[in-house]
């Protein structure tokens, strides 16, 4: 992933996930839970208790919408 493409994705505003080489997933629920710190080659992602992750941009293989439609309904 390049910088430019995760900055995009927090600039829409909406919930996404970063997907990694190794198969994690970090769920961003909001711009305040990831920090791309000027000409860095990684992002910061935040959980709800506070702690972070430093994630190389070399190891983002994707990034997922995790928007859902709001007219699937539980039954």
């Amino acid at each position: 992933m390049t910088r430019q493409q995760v900055e995009s994705v927090v600039a829409q505003g909406v919930p996404f996930t970063l997907l990694m080489a190794d198969g994690r997933q970090y769920r961003i629920p909001h711009s305040d839970y990831i920090s791309l710190p000027p000409k860095a080659s990684y992002v910061i992602v935040y959980d709800d208790d506070g702690h972070f992750t430093a994630l190389p941009l070399l190891t983002m293989t994707g990034l997922q919408s995790t928007i859902t439609d709001g007219s699937a309904k539980a039954k």
